[in-house]
């Protein structure tokens, strides 16, 4: 599947709060912006180019602000809990509002706030435009399995010393939570020889119609369920689907080959959802 010893990516050791890394939000953004009607991309873009013009406009670059210039100042450090929430069972969403209030929001709570900040007629372009940077992040985030991980291991950030062939470079490890991260998006983009927007044209191309309409609906809670499940049957584990992934564990390309799909899954689907929920947000803007 992978040539694991000629392209050598380094390692990336995210912490918590970051989610499929700049190449897996841009995938996302861009598969939203291809799913979304003229009209709507038309409003979405000039939101996001603001009145200087200055910005491409794109919902792939958008996607990345939220870890890097909101992270970087201090103004936006109150969105820090936004990005992700730990799950251990099955919560109902008054638990898990719950939950997300105790701890000064989650990603819960950050979705349906910064959707109605959106659609506010009373917000002003620039909250408006902040608003839709943080949710085209949000929407990534709570797709990707371990951002709805245990509270034990802070969604598998404490299963580290990790080697992963042709993702970590020689002599450095990463941890669970930063291997669904960036590896799984990695090792595909070297698999295919392509950057992250050809790959993003082929997941786009791949999802049938009768996928869009399954995805398309449910709620907040309903994907972080989802990403809940999907981190306890398959990212926690090896390939038997019986051994847990333990600190200083290899995993090779029997790993990627279990877990690419679901991260395919989970980028489009994200993609498809963020352009439903933009659609229903600009309808009437």
């Amino acid at each position: 599947m992978i040539a694991f010893g000629i392209a050598v990516i380094a390692a990336v050791h995210a912490p918590q709060a970051l989610a499929w890394h700049d190449d897996g939000h841009r995938i996302v953004g861009e598969i939203a912006e291809r799913n979304l009607s003229p009209a709507t991309r038309a409003k979405v873009r000039a939101l996001l180019q603001g009145s200087d013009g200055k910005g491409d406009g794109s919902l792939a670059t958008a996607s990345i602000w939220a870890d890097h210039e909101a992270r970087e100042s201090p103004e936006f450090a109150f969105a820090a809990s936004s990005h992700y929430v730990n799950l251990d069972g099955p919560t109902s969403p008054r638990e898990l509002h719950a939950q997300c209030l105790e701890r000064a929001g989650c990603l819960a709570t950050a979705v349906p706030y910064y959707a109605d900040i959106l659609r506010s007629e009373g917000a002003s372009e620039d909250q408006r435009a902040e608003a839709l940077r943080f949710l085209v992040h949000f929407v990534g985030d709570a797709h990707q399995p371990l951002h709805a991980g245990r509270r034990g291991d802070r969604g598998g950030n404490d299963i580290d010393r990790l080697t992963i062939p042709g993702y970590t470079a020689k002599g450095e490890t990463t941890n669970l939570h930063a291997a669904w991260d960036g590896a799984l998006v990695a090792l595909a983009l070297t698999e295919r020889g392509v950057d992250w927007k050809a790959y993003a044209v082929a997941l786009d191309a791949g999802i049938d119609a009768d996928a869009r309409a399954r995805w398309v609906g449910g709620t907040i809670y309903d994907w972080l369920e989802e990403s809940r499940r999907f981190a306890a049957a398959e990212a926690y584990l090896h390939v038997d689907g019986l051994t847990p992934v333990r600190s200083g564990d290899t995993l090779g390309a029997d790993w990627y080959r279990r877990n690419s799909s679901t991260a395919e899954q989970r980028l489009s689907q994200a993609g498809v959802r963020l352009a439903a929920l933009l659609e229903a947000i600009f309808e009437d803007a």
